[in-house]
């Protein structure tokens, strides 16, 4: 009865059900440019993030019959009016030229609903619109990296349409802007269109000495009035990992042809910049080489090519097209490093030992980590015809050098020079060993090296302060990164791990894999955050970039489970270089676009963590808010004191893993955040920041609004939110 003809297409889910639910087709109709296609729907038994109702918009050729172009959209329980039908309006872009197809409308469902949970759609009603255009379009606004040094060139390219029959001059304006209120024009460009004309257009500025994050926005005039705009973000900074924090890939949409493999497996020029533009859309800029090379630190430059490489993955790869993979990376911003294992294995690792059997570590018996003839005799013929490599052990040699030794620490810094100037490397990241010493380990005369942990920590740190100091000789922005950067793991070499942390270092901490265990204490969400927050906030003050891992790498049953994993990770300062979770289609906004524009305010090397917030900040709202283990103490892009807080509509469920059907909270609306004064002095402005829409069924908008300040009761001053989906933040400033 609620549908406006009476009657309703109604779709269920059934678990199994081969093939598309429901096809929709209508007669052939000229297209150009965009066509939008709404749907009336209304869902019962639908929870809010999965499964999703997925539409598909086909556009036939008109001769052949197949599809010319097509795009699947995914339509979401939090994309829909809690009652009667919503209208979804959602886009297939064709041809500008324009031209007739033959439209086709698919509905299935997408995903497994969870148990006992039984999702019906009904479909009201379809309609398809071709849009009238009567002005010119920018399409993109593409800056040419995604990274920058301060003062570095930036050339921004932004694509034009004039869907016109008449020629169109207009003028381009520039406008970069960055923090919470700088902004300046950077380029004036003026622009001719001849009728249906498409035209990038690219424009150069040079970038002042200020870092982090930027947006660039491009307006197009015409006799003075804008009549479209488009808009990127990039980072800028000298040490290069601090404002890396991209978005995985869209969860809602997948385009064929995008990942292409370049992690492991060698891959074609064609593959290799495929993936770099896949990647580059979601704002990555650390580009992580794992297991490539034929020894880890034996061998980071290997003389033959091919060789044979690979941490446990036996494989022939080229030197050339690695080093071919690092320059496409470089163009375009990305900073790539290599994995290091730190260890010296296989061959490299084996003829090492045998030349110099001092530099090597060994037990209480005598025997250096590990080794197996067997697999070495197999190596010896990788050039034989008949050579399979899926039969060679992965390792057959291993041991640890003693980096305690000044020339064992002069080879480790030469591997790493050359991984840089030869193979086209930005940095490395070690995992394993990090050129430490533990207590009880001896030299090749059997001297134990360090009786105690304060001893091995004393010269672990050593260590690796002169490998660093050694290579930065030579190559002065090489980066380093390492593994074990929890606090479970690093509190008996405390001075060591400060030593790693030191000059920007990525600092991966794998131990939140195992967070979702109910065995640990950090399972409660709440527990969870201020672990994070304090521990970030320490690794910040020592100079690290700090990489949380996420629960169960990423792989966590519940999707509700991973975005407040990626918020809490965010909030607390972190990084993540496989990228935060990303869904198009859910009220959450794009976060790697999120932190890349708002670096400044949320990696900055002036946060301060606020761990007994006081009487400082209070919240009033109508259902419960989490903030209090959320704030920050930072410093503007101009030295004024900044006040952060943290608004996050809390977990349905107080623990991790315990909630199947990803249920959410509504929407908390119209808060207010109440800050006291410092010194006397009052904040004398705010503003909310969000990736998030205002309510769950608008579309995303990464945006920065000034809200109004109140005087409040004791010399404090309050500003109102008008709602919070999962999370936005306040920032006060004086």
């Amino acid at each position: 009865p609620a549908a406006s003809g009476g009657k309703a297409v109604r779709i269920p889910n059934t678990p199994g059900a081969p093939g598309w639910s429901f096809i929709f087709s209508t007669p052939k109709m000229p297209m150009r440019g965009q066509i939008l296609c709404t749907f009336y729907l209304r869902a019962e038994n639908l929870p809010p993030l999965t499964p999703s109702f997925q539409v598909v918009l086909v556009a036939h050729d008109k001769q052949t019959g197949m599809w010319a172009f097509n795009r699947p959209w995914q339509i979401y329980g939090a994309n829909l009016q809690p009652q009667g039908y919503t209208a979804i309006t959602l886009p297939l872009d064709v041809s500008w030229v324009a031209d007739t197809y033959g439209p086709e409308l698919i509905f299935q469902w997408s995903g497994a609903p969870p148990a006992g949970v039984n999702p019906v759609m009904y479909l009201d009603k379809a309609e398809i619109a071709t849009p009238t255009f009567d002005a010119p379009l920018i399409s993109a606004v593409s800056p040419d990296k995604i990274h920058y040094q301060p003062g570095d060139k930036v050339t921004v390219t932004t694509s034009l349409v004039n869907p016109l029959a008449t020629p169109v001059d207009l003028t381009l304006n520039g406008t970069e802007s960055q923090g919470l209120t700088s902004s300046r024009p950077v380029f004036t460009q003026k622009v001719n269109l001849a009728p249906g004309e498409q035209k990038d257009v690219a424009v150069s500025y040079l970038l002042g000495p200020e870092e982090y994050g930027r947006e660039i926005r491009v307006a197009a005039l015409v006799e003075g009035k804008e009549i479209a705009s488009g808009r990127d973000f990039f980072g800028v900074s000298r040490v290069p990992l601090w404002v890396t924090s991209g978005s995985s890939g869209d969860r809602s949409y997948r385009p064929p042809l995008g990942d292409a493999g370049m992690y492991v497996g060698p891959g074609s020029g064609a593959d290799a910049w495929r993936n770099i533009n896949y990647n580059r859309r979601f704002r990555h800029n650390y580009a992580e080489f794992f297991s490539w090379s034929p020894g880890d630190i034996s061998d980071q430059d290997p003389q033959e090519d091919p060789f044979l490489g690979g941490e446990g993955r036996a494989t022939f790869r080229s030197k050339q097209t690695i080093i071919m993979q690092n320059e496409m990376l470089k163009s375009v911003g990305f900073w790539p490093v290599s994995y290091v294992n730190g260890t010296a294995w296989a061959a490299s690792g084996y003829q090492l030992f045998q030349q110099h059997p001092d530099w090597f570590l060994y037990d209480s018996n005598g025997e250096v980590g590990g080794y197996e003839m067997d697999g070495r005799e197999k190596y010896r013929h990788r050039d034989d015809i008949d050579f399979d490599p899926n039969t060679l052990p992965h390792i057959f040699f291993q041991g640890t050098l003693n980096c305690a030794l000044p020339q064992v620490q002069q080879f480790v810094a030469d591997q790493y020079i050359k991984c840089g100037q030869d193979m086209g490397f930005k940095g490395v990241r070690m995992d394993v060993r990090y050129l430490e010493v533990y207590p009880g380990e001896r030299d090749y005369t059997g001297k134990i090296i360090a009786n105690t942990y304060p001893e091995a920590d004393k010269i672990s740190a050593q260590n690796v302060k002169n490998v660093k100091a050694l290579v930065h000789k030579v190559v002065p922005d090489f980066t380093f990164g390492y593994n074990y950067a929890s606090p479970e793991e690093t509190k008996d070499m405390r001075q060591t791990f400060i030593e790693r942390c030191q000059g920007g270092a990525w600092m991966l901490d794998e131990i939140p894999c195992t967070y979702q265990e109910p065995t640990s204490p950090y399972h409660v969400w709440k527990v969870y955050i201020r672990r994070m927050c304090s521990w970030s906030d320490q690794v910040r003050k020592w100079g690290g970039v700090y990489n949380p891992y996420d629960f169960a790498r990423g792989s966590m049953p519940y999707q509700i489970d991973l975005i407040y994993s990626a918020i809490f990770r965010i909030i607390c300062g972190g990084h993540d270089y496989g990228g935060w979770y990303y869904n198009s289609r859910l009220p959450l906004g794009d976060f790697g676009a999120f932190t890349t524009r708002f670096s400044r305010i949320l990696m900055s090397t002036d946060c301060d963590w606020i761990s007994d917030l006081g009487d400082q900040v209070s919240v009033q709202s109508p259902a419960e808010i989490w903030y209090k283990d959320m704030c920050f103490w930072n410093k503007s892009e101009d030295g004024k004191k900044q006040l952060i807080v943290h608004l996050v509509n809390p977990p349905v469920s107080p623990t991790v893993n315990d909630n199947p059907t990803s249920a959410i909270n509504p929407p908390v609306r119209n808060l207010t955040v109440t800050c006291a004064p410092v010194a006397g002095a009052k904040p004398t402005s705010a503003y909310l920041l969000m990736s998030e829409p205002l309510e769950p069924t608008d579309l995303n908008n990464l945006q920065i609004v000034k809200l109004d300040l109140k005087d409040a009761a004791n010399g404090k001053v309050s500003v109102t939110v008008p709602s919070v989906l999962f999370w936005k933040t306040v920032v006060f400033q004086w």
